[in-house]
């Protein structure tokens, strides 16, 4: 599974996991128009999407790594960084993985 997968680093990620031979499921948001194995448009910001998501994988019994890439950055200042909105930035990009 390769989450983030619908463009960049992420994209490129599943092309080559797909020509190395791994069966590749993508996850993100929105699908983009080809891609290299099978693509799940889920919204990982949103728990209750993710939490389905986890459900419907296990069942599967197919998937056996994840690459992590869905995540979102704030760019701050030392000494600007709102506390309040590092959570929402520490729950997207480790609450998916988990």
């Amino acid at each position: 599974m390769v989450t983030g997968a619908s463009r960049g680093i992420e994209f490129a990620s599943a092309e080559i996991l797909n020509a190395h031979g791994w069966s590749v499921i993508g996850i993100a948001r929105h699908e983009p128009r080809s891609f290299p194995g099978i693509f799940l448009t889920v919204d990982l910001a949103d728990p209750e999407a993710t939490r389905r998501l986890g459900e419907d994988i296990a069942t599967r019994k197919d998937a056996l790594a994840i690459v992590n890439n869905v995540g979102v950055a704030r760019h701050e200042s030392f000494g600007s960084v709102d506390p309040n909105e590092s959570k929402d930035v520490i729950d997207l990009n480790v609450r998916p993985a988990v």
